[in-house]
């Protein structure tokens, strides 16, 4: 196996790792835990690709969903501890990466305060989105839970705790960066990629039975090379042929400027609730997202499920829908027909991917860290290379 990095982690990580592992033991207690999938997964469609990214289409595959994590945490008491975390996932062949890598200082009884590299809230269970352990799904409902590259990201974060007569809330505003590669739908391929100035705050209100959580994100994007390799080169011909008609050189300059993505600020949100009520679950969360004022298209998706509890076995029914509304309102003001032509074709390839489906899962605590899950998934996507698909998935989710 591969440990990966760049540069911009090296600091980070080895400080963590240094503070974790080699400080005296009569000073900090270094403690490891972890979490595993072993899943084997088969997907068929009947237009032949795969509905997701990394799934291979025709196949049984014990690699797609089965990943490995181990994380040791250092407390260096008053307070103060350092948390690392190496993640490896089959649908990346197992390579390591050191997913977290931070350190946090408990303010007060009500405060912590966190700097490195950690979870990125996107979503309400995006912070733990990879323990399969944690919730009943073999895998959360993509149309919400799709694999946004962002998972982690470096920056700073602080996370409260609130008694409220019988509730409580907790919340978690952070601000940091992040900087990678994400899939584009439009390509089928990878792309380099980055978020600058990503603000984020969310809160969750619970009672003996309930949950109500919502949350937003907000960032600047780092676009230039998905502008240069993908919007660009998309719009090549039309401005050629707006040129061959007429088309002024500064009419051509701010349709670029109009349909690129860089510089531009992306924003999402999130809200839903949970009900674990009688042995009954109800999970709903709605979710929207899109890069403003550029070919992107609004993201609108959100998952519903039910779910009940037989002593060690839960079963649950699910349904999610993954949908895009395109908005021309960022070409207002391209007059030359061409121009305004081809952005509207640009935005809808971008939104050319929508998806929904229903789903059947059953869950077994066979040991206490440990359940053994079984998923079945009927969709259809709108893409005649996808078409209807099925997923079926077994395997076991443990922690340690």
């Amino acid at each position: 196996m591969k440990l990966q990095y760049n540069p911009r982690q090296r600091w980070l990580i080895g400080s963590v790792l240094l503070t974790t592992l080699y400080l005296p033991t009569a000073v900090a207690e270094v403690k490891l835990n972890g979490f595993a999938s072993i899943r084997g997964t088969s997907v068929s469609s009947d237009g032949g690709l795969a509905p997701y990214p990394g799934y291979e289409e025709g196949e049984l595959s014990f690699k797609t969903e089965s990943l490995f994590a181990i994380q040791a945490s250092a407390d260096l008491s008053e307070g103060l501890s350092a948390t690392v975390q190496l993640f490896g996932e089959g649908a990346n062949d197992f390579e390591v990466d050191a997913r977290w890598a931070y350190f946090s200082y408990q303010l007060n009884d009500t405060h912590r305060l966190s700097a490195g590299r950690f979870a990125n809230p996107i979503f309400h269970q995006s912070e733990y989105e990879k323990v399969g352990y944690a919730h009943n799904f073999s895998r959360l409902p993509k149309a919400v839970y799709i694999g946004l590259d962002f998972s982690t990201i470096e920056g700073i974060a602080v996370d409260s705790q609130f008694n409220i007569g019988d509730y409580s809330l907790q919340t978690k505003v952070l601000y940091g960066g992040w900087s990678g590669e994400v899939f584009s739908a439009v390509t089928n391929n990878t792309v380099s990629f980055g978020l600058d100035n990503i603000m984020s705050a969310n809160a969750t209100l619970a009672g003996d039975w309930w949950q109500l959580f919502g949350g937003i994100f907000a960032a600047e994007i780092d676009g230039a090379v998905i502008d240069s390799t993908t919007v660009f080169p998309l719009a090549a011909g039309g401005i050629a042929l707006a040129t061959a008609n007429g088309a002024t050189a500064a009419q051509v300059a701010d349709f670029r400027n109009r349909i690129g993505w860089n510089e531009k600020d992306a924003f999402y949100w999130f809200s839903g609730f949970a009900v674990d009520y009688s042995n009954w679950l109800v999970d709903f969360e709605y979710v929207s997202y899109e890069v403003k004022e550029s070919t992107d298209v609004l993201n609108n998706s959100w998952y519903l499920a039910l779910g009940h509890r037989f002593d060690n076995v839960v079963v649950t029914v699910h349904t999610e829908d993954y949908a895009q509304d395109p908005d021309f309102g960022y070409l207002n003001g391209v007059t030359h027909p061409v121009l305004q032509a081809t952005g509207r074709g640009i935005t809808s390839a971008f939104g050319q991917r929508e998806f929904d489906g229903v789903g059947l899962s059953v869950r077994y605590d066979f040991h206490p860290s440990a359940a053994f899950k079984a998923d079945y998934f009927k969709g259809t996507d709108t893409r005649a290379t996808v078409d209807d698909y099925q997923l079926i998935s077994f395997g076991v989710d443990l922690v340690f």
